[in-house]
């Protein structure tokens, strides 16, 4: 099924069915703002915990190459 096959549909309808589909999509794209909007507060949340854990010294840097050494040595020993 493809748009044009929806609008198809949609247009054979009665109004109070389109409107009714109307209110539906539009509440639907309010749900995933809302659920984008608490995932991206989470994440600025995370990022200023994981800045602060670095700036207070709690966590220790590596270098990317220990990052990817500890990565692909946790991959092959589950290979």
């Amino acid at each position: 099924m493809n748009i044009s096959d929806i609008k198809e549909g949609v247009s054979r309808l009665s109004i109070e069915e389109q409107a009714a589909l109307a209110y539906w999509i539009i509440h639907s794209l309010e749900a995933i703002t809302e659920d984008e909007d608490a995932i991206d507060t989470a994440w600025r949340k995370e990022i200023r915990a994981r800045v602060e854990a670095i700036k207070s010294g709690r966590v220790q840097m590596i270098s990317a190459e220990e990052m990817w050494k500890d990565i692909l040595g946790d991959y092959v020993k589950t290979s």
